[in-house]
């Protein structure tokens, strides 16, 4: 497929539908991708940044669209948003149908504002035209040709409201806020009153209905690789193991339609850059997609993002087999190579107070009989730190405290030490392994030498897999229509992270090889 003309075109078309819409490049260019994608967009922002701008700016990229838009309020009914019945359908015909050409039903590209105040009729119409692209006029359903349903409000849907259904419809979810460079401020003062309603977008840089309908068939096509895959399965678990976490009303959820469309999303995006598969760039568009509430947006790119800093690579070797099949033979060596004997050893009986204190027993107290306990640490510190005084415990109940008994003749609650000379400490014989070399037989050896050579092999066969990947995907990390080019900085840490292990592990075999030959000495 010769997708890259493909790039060009459309980079041109957003420079267009951008003209005069300042700092809104990411929204604009998300809200063109999922009206080729097919899918809908919702837009949060308060009143008048733009959001029925990009609606009407989204028409002028497809030749002779059809438009509809739609100011939403709680007595909203369906006539206005589908169209009335047709009066002379009902008294002719006695069929109640709807005129539906210059209404939703009727357009490529809807915009409809205020969207969670729609009333359940027009509601339940829409969760079918927007999952199916199918509305039902009467006794007959037809397939509406809806590339891009763009919804604003400047409030999220309130729980309990039944909206639950709807919001999911909603795949990419975009925060629309002012201007914030004072320049571009500047410059938007100075535009003109109708701008909204001028098309920016020259002739051959519109999409066409007949290269529409080819580029559904082109995208189909094109490929998701097994580490964009494992990516996915990578975010759903840890979206699953973040929600066991969260309160119930702060879950994230995504249900397997929602996903299913994040990979479509994905393809278009490759398709529209220039390219046959989708690569890592595309997966941060998933941060767009599976937030709910407002305070989750930016957990929702940060999740992304770190999965696809510490994930993204990964699955494209598979190092978990050789890693266990190196610990495997790591256990045979250490069992070939190796005579462990046992023997007994003295060491501190330790003594444990209810908070998980540790102490040693003295054997005798000023030569008294008197039971007295220091401290583990105390003890163990003696060595390396210039002290004459130790503090001496007595038992109280569970616990320890400073010595108490006064009968006993002492200057002090502290035994005086003499550099040099060790307090009798109560001993106890534990058993301790000791181990001595033995030689492997070579065979033996000539066996293992085998088996490090295949996984250095494998290890090598994966490292040219990673340099493969490396060629192929750099050149265009920086250059995604869609994505902050300051996002590749994630994907390539993805990358050296993936080849530092993969080298960690050629090391660790080559120190196993050298765990188990022979010497000249030997």
């Amino acid at each position: 497929m010769e997708f890259q003309a493909q790039r060009s075109r459309i980079s041109k078309l957003l420079d267009s539908l951008n003209r005069d819409l300042f700092e809104r490049e990411k929204v604009m260019g998300l809200t063109l991708l999922s009206a080729i994608s097919g899918e809908s967009i919702f837009l949060l922002g308060p009143p008048g940044v733009a959001k029925s701008m990009i609606a009407r700016r989204l028409k002028y990229a497809f030749k002779n669209a059809r438009s509809f838009e739609y100011l939403m309020g709680k007595f909203s009914t369906p006539d206005e948003v589908f169209g009335p019945v047709s009066i002379s359908k009902l008294k002719d015909e006695d069929k109640y149908e709807r005129l539906t050409d210059k209404y939703l039903p009727g357009a490529n590209i809807v915009f409809l504002d205020e969207i969670w105040k729609a009333s359940p009729p027009i509601q339940n119409s829409l969760l079918t035209v927007l999952n199916e692209k199918i509305y039902r006029n009467g006794e007959q359903e037809f397939k509406v040709d809806l590339r891009g349903l763009i919804s604003a409000s400047n409030e999220l849907p309130l729980a309990g409201e039944g909206l639950e259904a709807l919001w999911d419809r909603f795949l990419v979810r975009q925060e629309v806020i002012p201007i914030q460079d004072d320049e571009l401020f500047n410059r938007m003062l100075e535009l003109p009153k109708h701008l909204s309603y001028t098309d920016p977008v020259d002739e051959e840089l519109k999409i066409t209905d007949d290269e529409y309908e080819a580029w559904e068939r082109q995208i189909d096509k094109v490929s998701i690789p097994r580490h964009v895959m494992g990516l996915f399965n990578h975010l759903r678990r840890t979206v699953r193991e973040r929600n066991l976490t969260s309160e119930p009303d702060n879950k994230m959820f995504i249900s397997d339609r929602r996903w299913r469309k994040m990979a479509h999303l994905l393809t278009t995006a490759a398709f529209l850059n220039g390219r046959e598969e989708v690569d890592l760039m595309d997966c941060f568009i998933i941060g767009e997609c599976i937030w709910d509430k407002f305070e989750q947006i930016e957990e929702a790119h940060a999740i992304v993002k770190g999965a696809i800093a510490a994930y993204g690579y990964r699955q494209v070797i598979q190092l978990k087999p050789l890693e266990t099949e190196l610990e495997l033979l790591r256990e045979e060596i250490k069992s070939e190579t190796q005579i462990v004997s046992l023997i007994d050893k003295e060491v501190p009986e330790i003594f444990n107070d209810e908070s998980g204190g540790e102490y040693y027993q003295l054997q005798h107290f000023f030569g008294k009989d008197s039971v007295a306990y220091i401290r583990a640490g105390d003890w163990d510190k003696i060595e390396t730190e210039s002290r004459n005084y130790l503090p001496v415990f007595e038992p109280a109940g569970g616990n320890f405290r400073p010595f108490q008994n006064y009968q006993i003749q002492r200057k002090s609650e502290f035994v005086a030490l003499e550099k040099g000379r060790d307090l009798p400490i109560k001993t106890i014989t534990v058993p301790e392994e000791v181990v001595s070399p033995k030689a492997a037989n070579p065979a033996t050896i000539k066996i293992w030498n085998n088996q490090t050579d295949i996984l250095l092999e494998e290890c090598e066969k994966y490292m040219a897999v990673i340099d493969e990947r490396r060629l192929k995907d750099k050149p265009h990390l920086r250059n995604n229509l869609f994505v902050k080019p300051a996002f590749a900085a994630h994907v390539m840490d993805s990358l050296e992270s993936t080849t530092r292990e993969l080298l960690n592990l050629k090391l660790e075999i080559q120190k196993t090889r050298h765990s188990y030959e022979p010497t000249e000495e030997s």
